[in-house]
């Protein structure tokens, strides 16, 4: 059985734009499991009933070639910077029925799969979409069909076949979508986080073996085409990635980057110069924003939040004195605040201005500190 080694790419601001690799993620998601690679049985003579429905699966695969560049394979790779962001989340929902809330989404912009249980990102894997010219379709799309040792036959001419082995454009496994599209294996493992088929989605061998082993026919399948992801890590942490504009249909503002920010409650805690840089860079790297904390009063949660950044927690003052019932005055020129209690400075971030929470006592008399549900409790 040949091995396809996984390779990591930084993606260019040219024609390659492959976005960062891996192949850890499942070691790390698993550690107690072992992946098993299914021996792969040899296509023999005669056309069966699957290989007729899959005369009309072939567009995808049609072009051996990819659109970008060869790459070094790199044995050291990181993981994805998205895929470390899912190692802490994925612990408990591994723990129910294999294939309860299961789902795939694909992002185009970025160039990876993620299989989703429930909520939570349980695997992702790099891919190579369709060509600028043949782009893969957004929009929700279900697993149809799934096939082991499928067969390619050539668009140009039905006649000619590949069966299943080395030289087969479809690999060792096929997940139908509907229509002629489908994801499947390489025989150009090269391909891989560019933009490379016929409109299919291509996978590593062994990724595309291991989503197979993972999934059941009729699961959701949804394809974004998402320039700008913003994710909140367990610790509370929001982080965002910028990724380059493959298909050129999406172009983004500053206003865009923080629209998603602020789905996150992190809307004004980045500042417009970074921004433009991440969206001028569109690499697809981690962006630290800050921590963004649920902030409770006495029980009672806020319709606002707290953030920490460098070792320091910031509560938004206006917001908190009013549930206090706390009258609080600010004085702009000498950029404070003033209270009955006593007086602290002020930073402004977006649409609010906080204090340092170690302030809190002096200006509020209240005491402040994060539980382990990472909240910020003030008393």
């Amino acid at each position: 059985m040949k091995e396809y080694p996984h390779s990591s790419f930084i993606p260019s601001r040219g024609n390659d734009t492959r976005t960062p690799l891996s192949h850890g993620l499942r070691a790390n998601l698993e550690p107690s499991a072992k992946h098993v690679i299914i021996k792969r049985n040899q296509c023999k003579g005669g056309i069966s009933l699957l290989k007729k429905i899959l005369m009309t699966m072939v567009l995808c695969a049609a072009s051996a070639m990819p659109l970008v560049s060869d790459a070094k394979d790199n044995a050291g790779a990181q993981l994805p910077t998205q895929a470390e962001a899912m190692q802490g989340k994925a612990e408990d929902t591994l723990k129910r029925p294999a294939f309860e809330d299961k789902r795939i989404e694909i992002n185009l912009a970025s160039r990876l799969l993620t299989l989703y249980q429930g909520d939570v990102g349980i695997r992702m894997y790099p891919v190579a979409p369709g060509k600028p010219d043949s782009p893969t379709p957004t929009g929700r799309r279900k697993v149809v069909d799934m096939e082991i040792n499928p067969t390619w036959v050539d668009p140009d001419d039905p006649k000619t076949e590949v069966p299943s082995g080395p030289d087969c454009p479809l690999g060792y496994r096929w997940i139908g979508i509907g229509g002629n599209y489908g994801i499947h294996g390489t025989n150009v493992p090269s391909s891989i986080g560019g933009y490379a088929s016929h409109g299919c989605v291509r996978m590593y061998e062994k990724d595309v073996e291991d989503l197979f082993d993972h999934i059941v026919k009729g699961i959701p399948v949804d394809i974004k085409y998402e320039r700008v992801v913003a994710e909140m890590d367990p610790d509370k942490t929001v982080v965002y990635y910028v990724y380059p504009d493959g298909y050129g249909r999406e172009p983004l503002e500053i206003s865009d980057v923080r629209k998603k920010l602020a789905e996150l409650g992190a809307g004004g805690l980045a500042d417009d110069a970074s921004i433009q840089q991440a969206i001028d860079s569109s690499d697809g790297q981690p962006r630290y924003v800050a921590k963004v904390y649920d902030l409770y009063l006495k029980g009672e949660l806020l319709d606002v939040h707290a953030y920490g950044k460098d070792g320091h927690v910031y509560l938004p003052v206006m917001a908190v004195a009013k549930a206090a019932g706390i009258r609080t005055e600010w004085s702009p020129n000498w950029n404070r605040f003033t209270t009955t209690f006593g007086k602290a400075p002020g930073l402004k971030r977006g649409k609010y201005i906080y204090i340092d929470a170690s302030d809190a006592p002096a200006l509020f008399r209240l005491m402040g500190h994060l539980d382990e549900k990472h909240n910020f409790i003030l008393e």
